[in-house]
This record gives C-alpha cells, sequence and structure tokens, in this order.
C-alpha cells in the first residue's frame, strides 16, 4: 500500500503551479498536504479547523478594533451580523470553557488509547490462547502466535468485527468530551481511517493465514508511536508554527528578533560539506552564548535548494 504522504513530485509541482500567483495560498496547500497527507487528519477535520482559524482570526480583531462589529465586518469584508455571531460562538466557547473544533499536531486521542483500551478488553494471561477462533486446532493456534512478534503485548488476536467493534467504542469514547454539537458518527470512512494509521504505524499488525478465511488482527506495541517521514512531519508542524509566531514578532519589531535569509550558488560537490559546516558554526555559535538562567532564545533554519524564481 502507498502511503498518501508519497505525492509524486510532478503532480506536487502542478498543484503548486496552480496557486503560483499568491504565497497565501501556496502556505495553504502546503498546510492541507501537511494535516492531510502526511499527518493523516481527516478532511472533515481539516475543514472545521480552518473554519474556526478564520473565526479566531475575526474575533482577535474584533478585540483589537475596540469590540466594534462593523469595522471588524469591514476589515474582513463580513456582514456584521455574522460578525457579532462568530463573537458569541467564541465568547461563550471561552466563558464555558469549551472545546473548538481545531486540529492538533500530535496523534488523535483514539490512536494512542487502543493499546490501553485493546489490553483491557481482550487480556491474555498467560497460558490462555491469544486465538479463539472456532474450528482451529491447538497447532494451527500455535502457529499463527509464533507469527507475531516477540515484542507484542499479551493481548488477544482479534477477527475483523471484534476489532471494528474495538475502534467504534474508542470512537465513541473520545467523542464523550466534546459538546454534543461538535460530536460525529462512526463511519466506515472513519474506520478505514483509524485502521490504516494503527496498521502503518506498527501498533496492530494484520494476520493473512491460510489457516484461516478471515484477516485477523493483533496488538504489536503496547503504545502507539508514529515512525519514519510521519514522526518527522510533526517535527515540521511544530517547526512551522513556531517559525510563524517568530515572523509574527519579527513583524511587530519586537526587540531581540532576527529574520535572515541568504540566497547563494554553490558547487553540487561542496553541498555536503557547507552544510556541516554550517551546522558546526551554529552549534559553537549557541554554545558561545548560551548562559544558564539567560533569556531564552531559540533559533531555527532550514537550508536546501531553493525554488527558481
Amino acid at each position: 500500500m502507498t502511503h498518501p504522504s508519497q505525492v509524486p513530485p510532478d503532480l506536487k509541482d502542478d498543484l503548486l503551479r496552480a496557486v503560483d500567483s499568491s504565497p497565501a495560498d501556496w502556505i495553504l496547500l502546503n498546510l492541507a498536504l501537511s494535516t492531510m497527507k502526511m499527518g493523516g487528519h481527516r478532511y472533515g477535520a481539516f475543514l472545521d479547523a480552518a473554519t474556526t482559524a478564520a473565526k479566531l482570526a475575526i474575533y482577535s480583531t474584533f478585540v483589537e478594533q475596540g469590540n466594534n462589529i462593523r469595522k471588524t465586518g469591514f476589515l474582513y469584508h463580513v456582514e456584521p451580523k455574522r460578525v457579532k455571531a462568530i463573537v458569541q460562538e467564541i465568547q461563550v466557547a471561552l466563558a464555558e470553557g469549551q472545546s473548538l473544533k481545531v486540529l492538533n499536531s500530535k496523534e488523535p486521542y483514539y490512536l494512542i488509547a487502543l493499546p490501553f483500551l485493546w489490553q483491557e478488553h481482550f487480556p491474555c494471561p498467560p497460558g490462555a490462547a491469544r486465538v479463539r477462533l472456532q474450528g482451529l486446532t491447538p497447532g494451527e493456534r500455535k502457529t499463527i502466535e509464533e507469527s507475531l512478534p516477540s515484542s507484542a503485548p499479551r493481548a488477544r488476536i482479534l477477527d475483523q468485527v471484534e476489532f471494528a467493534e474495538l475502534m467504534e467504542l474508542l470512537h465513541h469514547m473520545s467523542q464523550e468530551e466534546l459538546p454534543s454539537s461538535q460530536r460525529m458518527p462512526f463511519s466506515d470512512a472513519l474506520m478505514l481511517h483509524i485502521k490504516f494509521r494503527l496498521l502503518h504505524s506498527g501498533t496492530v499488525i494484520q494476520i493473512d493465514s491460510p489457516l484461516v478465511d478471515i484477516p485477523l488482527y493483533a496488538l504489536a506495541s503496547e503504545s502507539y508511536s508514529p515512525k519514519g517521514e510521519q514522526e518527522r512531519v510533526f517535527a515540521m508542524i511544530d517547526d512551522v508554527a513556531r517559525f510563524f509566531s517568530l515572523l509574527q514578532a519579527w513583524v511587530r519589531e519586537d526587540e531581540g528578533v532576527l529574520r535572515g535569509v541568504e540566497v547563494f550558488d554553490v558547487a553540487p560537490q561542496d553541498r555536503k560539506a557547507a552544510l556541516e559546516e554550517l551546522d558546526a558554526m551554529l552549534r559553537a555559535w549557541a554554545d558561545k552564548y548560551h548562559q544558564d538562567g539567560g533569556l531564552p532564545m531559540v533559533l531555527q533554519f532550514a537550508a536546501g535548494r531553493r525554488e527558481y524564481e
């Protein structure tokens, strides 16, 4: 199965060219690619979060403009009555401590909690059979169990129905803390989404054995942990958020904020050495000026091949 983050380079270039006239659209496109294709967030969750972000932007401007609804609507080309409704929604949420629909760069609750719920509802004491399917001999059960990694937790191996029921239970538990207006029903599409994330991370493994007619599912890890590219995606999202915050401070002309961009060409054979030298220089610079108890600072950068202009 091809992981959805593997966007063909030519296709991504075509998508970027489609919004080439607007850097803001380029940012939004990359945000969608990162959070949906690479981060695994659902389409609906992304739209909900984008709507929430727009509402928060309107509310923050409303406060900055001295609670002036008409001026806020003028700045954002929104009808005053719509601005009023948004302001009231945010104010109620803040006053009552409600959770707004936002994305989390970390993993959704239902992924993190699954290993614990699995072991709680489907434990397998030492000496008991992990496979409970009817019609299998003890030897056939042993053959299936021996296909598991040695580090797999002591938990039952589930059939398709049991695995689906576990994911549905997990979904309902994750919805309990949400206001009723934000809850969403369990669906086949959501189940496939959860299943894919669990299999791809290696938290759950699918067993296709010639001894049974249906796939079986086994818990392979005691905790959910994204691996490889997906793990770097979450670090990237955190980095981008921090970079936006730094640039906003630069726009405000806050003291102690520096923005820097260097554009240059380098001989291909020297590129690796140049990056290694830069890395060493930055570490030496940070070590030189670091002082325990001093002002907290962050230096964040990315160096690589630039797009042709």
